[in-house]
């Protein structure tokens, strides 16, 4: 599968999480009737609770997420709106569903990270301005934060950054973040490839494509040009050739770098140059 061809199975994907119901939820106990209150009130308890917004787990790359992603991510993405170029900004968008998480919190997604989780599980961590509760849920038995959406079925727990996951992952994640010992997550899987390469505003890794057993891409703006680094581990020997035949044409189409790097297993493709959608369209295997 081609790599833009997973992004778009990753955005349908999530998308159906969203807009179809992923848990059937009924509540059938009584509940006792809420004091009266006026709409003003009760508008504003519902935009913004601030006992809810209990999570402190700032992530500024793929490598914080993954931190606190429990074992088994097979893809991952993450985007830093707020660090991106406008034309940057408006091509995240059509590579993760940051409109759709918008319209989960009635808020701007500043942050976003998907990861796709082994038995079609999933996790979505983000962070919005303003902060938002505006969605109706209940608060889970025995918790003051925890709360079940209403509308989709799904698990929230509010902070920085927001958690949006099923009720398993979401107990996973709880025990990582609140761990004060060393715990088994995504990024062990993935840490020797991500040490090699440098920050960028998005960012995507995968152990689950058909050229090389890990795949990582990373995109930022770089002094008015642009810069996408590309990584593999145990790249085929055909994809290896066809990269090394690309380089080969890299300046009559416009490209002010184009180096490959090879050290053992590892090896980093850096392409450079003023065009972000040449930039993009560059194949990766």
């Amino acid at each position: 599968m081609r790599q833009e061809d997973a992004y778009k199975l990753l955005a349908a994907f999530m998308i159906l999480i969203m807009i179809i119901v992923p848990v059937a939820y009924v509540v059938t106990s009584p509940r006792d009737q809420p004091a009266p209150q006026t709409n003003e009130q009760q508008s504003q308890r519902d935009k913004y609770n601030p006992e809810f917004w209990v999570v402190n787990q700032p992530f500024y790359s793929i490598s914080d997420a993954l931190k606190m992603t429990p074992d088994g991510a097979l893809t991952a993405d993450y985007a830093d709106l707020e660090s991106m170029t406008p034309q940057m900004v408006l091509w995240a968008k059509t590579q993760l569903p940051v409109d759709d998480v918008d319209s989960l919190y009635k808020s701007n997604t500043t942050k976003i990270y998907f990861a796709g989780l082994q038995n079609n599980s999933f996790l979505l961590l983000s962070t919005m301005f303003p902060e938002k509760n505006d969605f109706n849920y209940i608060v889970l038995p025995g918790t003051n934060y925890i709360l079940r959406r209403q509308d989709t079925g799904a698990i929230n727990i509010l902070g920085n950054p927001a958690i949006y996951t099923s009720d398993k992952v979401a107990s996973n994640v709880l025990g990582i973040i609140s761990s004060t010992n060393k715990t088994t997550t995504a990024y062990d899987l993935y840490e020797i490839l991500l040490s090699k390469v440098e920050p960028a505003p998005f960012q995507t890794i995968s152990s689950n494509v058909s050229f090389a057993k890990q795949f990582y891409m990373g995109v930022r703006e770089s002094n008015g040009s642009y810069a996408r680094t590309t990584a593999y581990l145990n790249l085929n020997s055909s994809t290896l050739k066809k990269l090394n035949q690309l380089k080969a044409n890299s300046t009559q189409k416009g490209f002010a770098q184009y180096n490959i790097t090879r050290s053992g297993n590892y090896t980093e493709v850096k392409i450079s140059g003023p065009d972000l959608s040449k930039l993009l369209t560059e194949e990766i295997s």
